[in-house]
């Protein structure tokens, strides 16, 4: 699809360069599928698209057997927003015509393999993940976008978006780029390790007193992945939010300052 020698990509999908760029993306995966994303004023015209969701004045449509993705809307994405938030909701309208399913989360790799990262918003999710990677080394598997299919998760693209007040307490806004009408700064990131990885356990962040770690009960845990994923799909498929709701979840809770991360890494990491 793309006439390229040296393939990019993230969350496990071949992309155009001409359309995102190569700062933020993967050396594409032979194996990967190739996604034709469109960006415009209009829908598709064309039979055989169908609209996926849709938001306060733009749409998301996949076609079928979702090798393209088409993202229209009357104010278009600047090249900054394409590769972050565009680029996680076409992603996601071609996953879930696969079979597979989205989260609003970050991810953490570990060496048994990726932990969910959930929050919500002003939660400190991403802060989080950006002291783990500048402070501890972690690999950063994916910012703000979790994407599973055919059982793994796939990595995101290399940069982690920051709220202007968490940059500078991380020291981080020197070394980051004023992005989405500079409302974040975005931070580039090392390749982690592995690029699709099986999620392992899921840790819900939240604000407290002391750094304490709950288990979340099992009857408890499809409520919290549902919560959080990106689009409900039309058709209720639940097969990816069944399989992660089966694996072990806790509560984090941690006060809201960066000198309890030590332990909130040994929590997270350790399970």
């Amino acid at each position: 699809m793309f006439d390229d020698a040296s393939p990019v990509g993230a969350y496990g999908f071949r992309l155009d360069p001409a359309v995102f760029g190569r700062r933020y993306l993967h050396e594409a995966g032979p194996g990967w599928p190739a996604l034709d994303v469109r960006v415009g004023t209009e829908p598709p015209a064309r039979d055989g698209w169908r609209e996926a969701f849709s938001g306060d004045g733009w749409a998301v449509h996949v076609d079928r057997g979702a090798r393209g993705v088409s993202w229209s809307g009357a104010e278009l994405p600047d090249p900054d927003g394409l590769v972050h938030p565009m680029l996680a909701l076409a992603v996601c309208a071609a996953t879930l015509e696969r079979g597979g399913d989205c989260l609003h989360a970050g991810g953490v790799l570990t060496p048994d393999g990726v932990v969910a990262v959930l929050g919500s918003s002003g939660g400190g999710k991403t802060s989080t993940m950006a002291w783990l990677a500048l402070r501890a080394g972690l690999d950063i598997f994916t910012d703000d976008h979790l994407n599973v299919r055919d059982g793994v998760a796939h990595a995101g693209p290399r940069c982690l978006d920051l709220r202007p007040d968490a940059a500078v307490h991380l020291d981080l806004a020197r070394h980051a780029r004023q992005v989405r009408r500079s409302c974040r700064h975005r931070y580039p990131l090392p390749v982690p390790r592995r690029l699709s990885a099986p999620v392992v356990r899921t840790v819900i962040l939240e604000w407290g007193p002391e750094v304490t770690a709950t288990p979340v009960p099992p009857r408890e845990r499809l409520g919290h992945i549902a919560t959080h994923r990106t689009a409900q799909p039309v058709d209720g498929n639940l097969t990816v939010p069944l399989a992660l709701a089966a694996l072990p979840m806790i509560r984090l809770a941690r006060p809201q300052n960066f000198g309890c991360m030590p332990e909130v890494e040994r929590v997270l990491v350790g399970g």
